[in-house]
């Protein structure tokens, strides 16, 4: 799912640059109209964390309101409160082509840790580590609180958020503030000495070059000096690779992305395992820290090679139209009515919907002949989502892994992960995306909380003293679990 950078950008005589569409009153009314029309025909977990009578109370709060609107980004807002009662992680709303930040960005790199903005690079003369107080006079906790409605995620889980905000915070920031050319930051240093400083925006370009240099991505704790080739292997790699940790017997498998060619990754994760076996290999983490989801066969073929027993990811699948609403507005899907929702769904009929009782990937859900028989490790994250979650579900649910980390993205009880719609709003041009099939998982657990993502065994996160220092702190928990 693409965001769509814009072209038009409007100056005003201050440092803070006005960047939206003016539309009228019947326009926003139409768009909010085939918004809600989307959401009411085809959404598959509508009600599941908000109340129908609330969320159409919300819906008829939003609609006397329409009148005291008047651009685009203020109808994305009145969206994005809906949206964000119905807690759905794949349900995205992307703001049209009128906020033009490829040219002033926000140009620091930030990491979140308990709440709290931290500097991730030293880039201009500001320590890596120094704790952001204040933004053009903002305080940092009203801005991470105003932030927190642009980033999705299932149910009440937050540490996707986290991920996400600080992942697109130049974007968000100038969503919710308008495009800015300077920024004062407010900042204390590690040592705990205050300091302030006017920093230009600078390019999309320029900042996401910089990205690279994140002490939160350990490039130090690898000893790897080159940092713009240890992004590309180890952060933006997408296809699975594996490295050895010799003195310990072990290897450390990353998969970053469960999306690609099902053959293509079939073939790799072989030869891979076959390398891990050929070595006699006693201990196995695989990192899917950054892995966002992608086909969730991949994520089974995975797990079949870690597996001693035949395996289950989903109990049932549900859909609430055996039609796409609003098919008018439709830029782009992947769904064939007729083989997808018709055939698959039409004679299982239930109330308010068509549930289809078993999962069609349950027959390759089988331990591998060349499967690993060791001890498993997996490393989680918040941006571990969709199929990504799925497989730590799968970890979490066996007593041959250990989940180790930060709770998933990903959704534990369900999610809404397939047969995607795009939309493109007539009037305002907002992007919308929805999954119309609901994945019920297959769970052992069932004291987990509702709306929570899928939990670790062992709790570990980064600290600030790891950001400063660039220790990769849930790797090092297992090489020094596995050392004694």
């Amino acid at each position: 799912m693409k965001k769509i950078q814009s072209i038009v950008l409007f100056y005003i005589l201050t440092c803070t640059l006005s960047a939206q569409k003016g539309m009228d009153s019947l326009s926003i009314k139409k768009d909010f109209q085939i918004f809600e029309n989307i959401l009411k025909k085809g959404h598959p977990s509508l009600y599941t964390y908000v109340d129908e009578e609330i969320l159409d109370s919300i819906f008829e709060t939003t609609k006397d309101n329409l009148s005291t609107i008047t651009s685009d980004i203020e109808l994305y807002k009145k969206m994005l409160v809906i949206t964000n009662q119905i807690r759905d992680g794949h349900l995205q709303l992307f703001f049209p082509n009128t906020i033009k930040t490829d040219q002033y960005y926000f140009p620091l790199i930030l990491k979140l840790i308990n709440e709290k903005f931290y500097t991730d690079t030293d880039d201009f003369g500001i320590p890596i580590g120094s704790k952001i107080n204040r933004i053009n006079g903002k305080k940092a906790s009203r801005v991470f609180e105003k932030l927190k409605k642009y980033a999705t995620t299932d149910g009440y889980n937050l540490t996707r958020k986290y991920r996400e905000i600080e992942s697109k915070f130049g974007l968000y920031f100038a969503y919710e503030y308008g495009i800015n050319k300077e920024f004062i930051i407010e900042y204390t240093e590690p040592n705990g000495i205050s300091k302030n400083s006017t920093i230009p925006a600078e390019s999309f370009t320029k900042v996401r070059r910089r990205d690279i240099n994140r002490n939160s991505y350990f490039a130090k704790y690898h000893k790897q000096e080159n940092n713009f080739e240890f992004f590309n292997t180890f952060i933006n790699n997408k296809a699975p690779f594996v490295f050895y940790k010799k003195e310990l017997n072990t290897a450390i498998l990353v998969v970053n992305s469960f999306d690609g060619d099902v053959g293509i990754f079939k073939s790799r994760i072989t030869k891979i395992f076959q390398e891990i076996n050929k070595k006699k290999i006693a201990n196995l983490i695989i990192d899917i820290r950054h892995n966002n989801g992608g086909f969730r066969s991949n994520a089974v073929c995975l797990y079949s090679f870690i597996t001693h027993n035949v395996f289950k990811q989903v109990k049932n699948k549900y859909v609430a139209s055996l039609t796409i609403p609003e098919k008018k507005y439709v830029t782009r899907t992947f769904i064939n009515e007729k083989e997808f929702l018709k055939d698959k769904y039409n004679n299982y009929p239930i109330y308010d919907g068509w549930k289809v009782l078993f999962d069609d990937l349950e027959v390759i859900m089988v331990p591998h002949k060349n499967r690993f028989k060791g001890t498993v490790y997996v490393l989680t994250g918040g941006a571990t989502f969709s199929a990504g979650a799925i497989f730590a579900l799968n970890a979490k649910n066996s007593t041959n892994s250990t989940l180790i980390g930060e709770e998933t993205g990903g959704g534990y009880y369900f999610s809404n992960s397939d047969l995607p719609v795009y939309y493109e709003l007539p009037n305002s041009k907002i992007i919308m995306a929805m999954y119309m099939e609901k994945f019920n998982h297959y769970i052992k657990d069932k004291t987990i909380t509702k709306g929570s993502g899928i939990p670790p065994d062992r709790h570990i996160t980064l600290s600030i003293d790891d950001l400063i220092s660039g220790k990769d702190p849930e790797l090092d928990y297992v090489f020094r679990l596995i050392g004694g």
